[in-house]
């Protein structure tokens, strides 16, 4: 359930006060969606969701907790206080921030992710079968008012395939501990030169190639240059492209990407020409892909 912008402001400031921090300062990184995510003054970031997420809040500070013990870089909770922190019908964690954060790298990634595959299934807590379907029906629902026949019909249509196809080319494949969500926003460097992983909500059990064809997907829409996604591969040690499931794969992601950004069509309008283009994409798997990143 997307979080309301006057609310999660409202919470973030309750939140900053119950801190210590009730100063000016507190900056709104990125759109507002399923989560509202501030920078606050101490270095710390906060992540508000609404109360229906709460399991999955308290799952994502553990998995930051677990993270640490196995030496995976990763961003950290706050250890003073007890999480998620429950404000007026939302859940906020709270996490160190990462100074002078950029963008890490494609191989920095690959890295990330190499290590990420390799470790053990956590035993202290429980941690999700991948849902690559999540919150779908919610998105496309969110987008109906916009939507016309023709548009609703197609895509209640591909997905259906999608869940078909993705059942069939997964079957039997091994499963590890998955990112879940291995976009090029998700991995940083901060000052000290080291990368780590961010946004741990989709955080599961599942194939390795669930993480892999994101860096393919965006490769495809030219958002990584071929010499980046070439350092990826390398880093890895293996290129998704050269799987048959990797079709499907591709498909299901770029139908995610679609999908979230239709759901914010009825409150942001501007949006129409970039989700008219990515419903053109999908309807035509085989034309060249052109999509704006940052929507």
């Amino acid at each position: 359930m997307a979080v309301e912008r006057a609310a999660a402001f409202a919470v973030v400031r309750t939140v900053a006060a119950q801190l210590g921090l009730d100063k000016p300062g507190a900056e709104l990184l990125g759109p507002i969606a399923d989560n509202a995510v501030f920078r606050l003054p101490g270095r710390t970031v906060a992540r508000i969701a609404t109360s229906a997420e709460g399991e999955r809040a308290l799952r994502e500070v553990r998995t930051g907790r677990w993270l640490a013990a196995q030496g995976v870089p990763a961003v950290r909770p706050l250890e003073s206080i007890a999480q998620p922190v429950a404000v007026d019908g939302h859940v906020v964690t709270l996490w160190h921030e990462v100074p002078e954060a950029s963008m890490a790298s494609t191989a920095e990634l690959a890295e990330l992710l190499r290590r990420l595959h390799t470790l053990p299934v956590p035993t202290d807590f429980n941690i999700p079968v991948l849902d690559p379907f999540v919150r779908l029906a919610e998105h496309l629902a969110a987008a109906d008012p916009a939507l016309d026949a023709s548009d609703r019909s197609f895509l209640a249509e591909r997905l259906e395939e999608l869940q078909a196809d993705y059942a069939r080319v997964s079957e039997g494949l091994p499963v590890c501990v998955i990112h879940g969500d291995a976009n090029r926003k998700n991995a940083i460097r901060g000052s000290d030169g080291i990368a780590v992983l961010l946004d741990l909500e989709r955080f599961s059990l599942g194939p390795r190639e669930w993480d892999l064809v994101v860096p393919a997907v965006y490769q495809r829409l030219g958002w990584y240059s071929d010499p980046e996604y070439d350092a990826f591969v390398t880093a890895y040690g293996w290129d998704i492209r050269t799987w048959s499931g990797f079709t499907t794969y591709a498909a299901l992601r770029e139908f995610r990407m679609t999908a979230w950004l239709l759901s914010r069509l009825t409150r942001e309008p501007r949006l129409r020409t970039e989700a008219n283009n990515r419903i053109a994409s999908l309807r035509d798997p085989e034309a060249p892909r052109s999509w704006t990143p940052g929507t």
